[in-house]
């Protein structure tokens, strides 16, 4: 008798959820229809804008079917996602009326809001020991895994090449993209007051560099969505030597997989930027109030960026850098 109401309940908010999501059907239905029925017969048939904006919202349907968190719906994402920004693209790049894609946007960030709190809760399901590795797991959730579903991102990972000299021992990278030859380090504090740490931390930003990896440290000041899009995009840019200033100290051999990893990266966070705002906008706030309680125990990771590969570095705009990967010759 007491599960009842736990039962009415569950049942009810189910129903409210179905009636939301023939809410937003029939928004969309009427959205595409009303900017579609405002456009001339040749501007319809210009890049197949009619068919794509016939198939973007098929696939939106199928999406609304699916249970919010379910791996189901997130398998789903990246190819809405990238179907989604390819056709604002197109309609920017042809100079037709605009569309904001704003449903479509509320669609996929609610999606992959429920994913992103179970992770955060879960701390995905233990792998990540520190709440501020789960946060940057977040950020690193929206700006690269779901737009790129089957790119591995290994957690605590021992990569054979990382062995430090002195003990022999293999050391540990926090997030690695072997992919596209790039990881992350969460640095906590003691990685600025104890001066072992210190040596360690050079000695494997030095090794990955030797293996052709780029190792991006990240500390508490630096959780924050666009931040981060810029410490990634430019920390990548400057130790291929693509910045003026860089160009000089590239660690780096400029390669064809290096090159084609890096374009990838561009359009892939690009992308996630555009699209996945209100996702960034919800880890932004858990972030906020995580920087609020570590300040006074951790000053110096909370106010002070960590120090990356190349110091002498010329970051350019996150659009700049989605123009300028464009126009890389070098793929």
């Amino acid at each position: 008798m007491r599960c009842q109401p736990l039962r009415r309940a569950l049942e009810f908010l189910r129903s409210v959820e179905q009636m939301d999501r023939k809410k937003l059907k029939a928004i969309l239905k009427a959205d595409h229809k009303k900017y579609l029925d405002n456009l001339a017969k040749s501007q319809r048939d210009t890049s197949n804008i009619e068919k794509r904006f016939i198939n973007l919202n098929r696939k939106l349907v199928s999406l609304l079917r699916k249970e919010h968190g379910s791996l189901n719906s997130i398998k789903l994402i990246p190819n809405l996602a990238r179907i989604t920004f390819g056709l604002h693209e197109d309609i920017g790049r042809l100079s037709l009326p605009h569309y904001d894609f704003r449903c479509e946007k509320n669609i996929l960030n609610s999606y992959v809001i429920s994913h992103l709190s179970i992770q955060r809760d879960t701390q995905y399901h233990g792998e990540s020991e520190y709440y501020g590795e789960t946060l940057l797991n977040l950020y690193l959730d929206v700006l690269i895994t779901l737009t790129c579903l089957k790119t591995p991102r290994h957690i605590e990972n021992k990569p054979a090449y990382l062995i430090n000299p002195k003990t022999q021992q293999n050391m540990e990278l926090d997030i690695d993209f072997e992919e596209f030859r790039f990881a992350f380090e969460f640095q906590g504090e003691t990685h600025y007051r104890n001066e072992n740490e210190q040596v360690k931390d050079r000695l494997k930003l030095s090794i990955c560099a030797d293996n052709k990896v780029v190792l991006i440290p990240v500390n508490i000041s630096q959780l924050n969505g666009e931040e981060l899009i810029l410490l990634i995009l430019n920390s990548l840019r400057n130790a291929l030597g693509l910045g003026v200033l860089a160009s000089k100290e590239s660690p780096l051999k400029q390669d064809f997989k290096h090159f084609r990893g890096y374009k990838k990266v561009c359009q892939r966070v690009y992308l996630a930027f555009c699209l996945f705002d209100d996702s960034l906008t919800w880890i932004n706030g858990y972030a906020d109030r995580f920087k609020e309680t570590q300040s006074r125990r951790n000053p110096i990771s909370s106010t002070t960026p960590a120090p990356r590969l190349i110091n002498n570095y010329d970051d350019v705009s996150i659009t700049e850098i989605y123009i300028q990967s464009w126009s890389i010759k070098k793929f």
